[in-house]
C-alpha cells in the first residue's frame, strides 16, 4: 500500500494526483514514524493498527476516484459511529446548558429573596413611622413583632417574638397596630415566637370591657365578647341607653385587660328584644386579619 501510494505520487506531477503524491509521502512518513520501535513500545499496537486502517481507507477514498458503492459503504459503516459522537456530545452539551440554567435559576431566587427581604424592611419603617406619628413610644413601651401565620377559623395568629425578645411569660399583654387598633393579646410565650388570641375569639376568658361613644360627652361602659370572624358582641347594655350604628367602640382601662382608648370598631347590629333584660350589640371590628403583617406587642403600659 506504502508502494502504490509513493507510485501515484510520482507518476503524476500535476492536478490532483499531484496532490496526491504529497499525501502519499506525508503518509509513508506517518508509518515510518509510528512503526518506529520506540512508539510502538508507547502505543497499544492495536489501537496503531485501526488508526493506519482508518486512514487509509480515508485516503483511499479522497485521493482516487473511488466507486460510489464502496464510499457509500464504507460512509454508512461510520453513520452509527458518527451518531453515538453526535448523541455523546449533545448529552455533555446538555449538561453544560442544564447547570447554566441551575445557577441563573439560583441567582434569581436569591435576587428575588433580596427583594422581599428590602420590602419588608420597607413596610416595617412605615409601620414604625405611623407609631410615631401617633406618639405610641411616650404611651407604652412595645416591641415591634412580624406574622409568622395566620388561623382564621380559630381567631389566633403567631408572631416572630417570644420570651427571648422580652415577651413576659404567664402575663397576658396586649398587641395592637401602628394605629392603635386593638388586635388581641398574648396568649402563649415560647421561646422565639408568642400565639395572640385575636379579640374575636370566643373563648370566655377573652371578654374584656369597653366604652361606647354614645355622644361627643357620653361613654357606656359594658363587656365585650368574641364572636368570631372579626367580630364581638357587647351584652349587658341597658334597655334605656340609645345605641346607634357606627357608634364607636374603643377599651376600658377599668377591667384591667387593656389600656384605655385602644380603638376596637363601630356598632354594626343592634338588638333589642321585649323580653330581654338588656340591649345586645354586634361589634365590627377595626382590625384586619388580613393586613397583620406587623404589629406592636404592649409589654409595659
Amino acid at each position: 500500500m506504502i508502494v502504490f501510494l509513493a507510485k501515484v505520487g510520482s507518476r503524476h506531477k500535476s492536478g490532483q494526483f499531484q496532490s496526491q503524491g504529497f499525501f502519499g509521502i506525508f503518509y509513508f512518513k506517518i508509518l515510518k514514524n509510528v512503526y518506529n520501535k520506540r512508539m510502538i513500545s508507547k502505543i497499544n499496537k492495536r489501537i496503531i493498527v485501526i488508526v493506519i486502517l482508518i486512514v487509509s481507507i480515508f485516503l483511499l477514498l479522497n485521493l482516487t476516484d473511488g466507486s460510489k458503492k464502496i464510499k457509500g459503504f464504507f460512509y454508512n459503516l461510520s453513520v452509527p459511529i458518527q451518531k453515538t459522537f453526535w448523541q455523546v456530545g449533545e448529552r455533555i452539551s446538555g449538561s453544560f446548558k442544564d447547570i447554566e440554567n441551575q445557577k441563573l435559576k439560583e441567582e434569581n431566587q436569591h435576587l428575588l429573596s433580596q427583594i422581599v427581604f428590602l420590602e419588608d424592611l420597607k413596610q416595617e419603617n412605615i409601620f414604625l413611622r405611623q407609631a410615631l406619628n401617633l406618639e405610641l413610644q411616650k404611651e407604652f413601651q412595645f416591641l415591634l413583632t412580624g406574622t409568622l401565620a395566620k388561623d382564621v377559623g380559630e381567631d389566633f395568629i403567631l408572631i416572630d417574638k417570644g420570651s427571648k425578645d422580652g415577651i413576659p411569660k404567664n402575663v397576658s399583654v396586649p398587641v395592637i397596630d401602628s394605629n392603635k387598633v386593638l388586635v388581641g393579646r398574648v396568649w402563649e410565650v415560647y421561646d422565639n415566637s408568642s400565639k395572640v388570641m385575636l379579640i374575636s375569639n370566643k373563648n370566655k376568658e377573652n371578654d374584656f370591657l369597653v366604652q361606647i361613644k354614645i355622644d361627643e360627652e357620653n361613654y357606656l361602659s359594658t363587656e365585650a365578647k368574641g364572636a368570631g370572624n372579626s367580630k364581638i358582641f357587647l351584652e349587658l347594655i341597658p334597655k334605656e341607653t340609645e345605641i346607634s350604628l357606627e357608634d364607636l367602640v374603643i377599651t376600658d382601662s377599668s377591667g384591667r385587660t387593656f389600656p384605655e382608648n385602644l380603638l376596637v370598631g363601630k356598632v354594626s347590629k343592634v338588638e333589642n328584644k321585649d323580653l330581654e333584660p338588656f340591649q345586645k350589640a354586634e361589634v365590627s371590628l377595626f382590625s384586619e386579619i388580613e393586613k397583620f403583617d406587623h404589629l406592636f406587642v404592649i409589654i409595659n403600659y
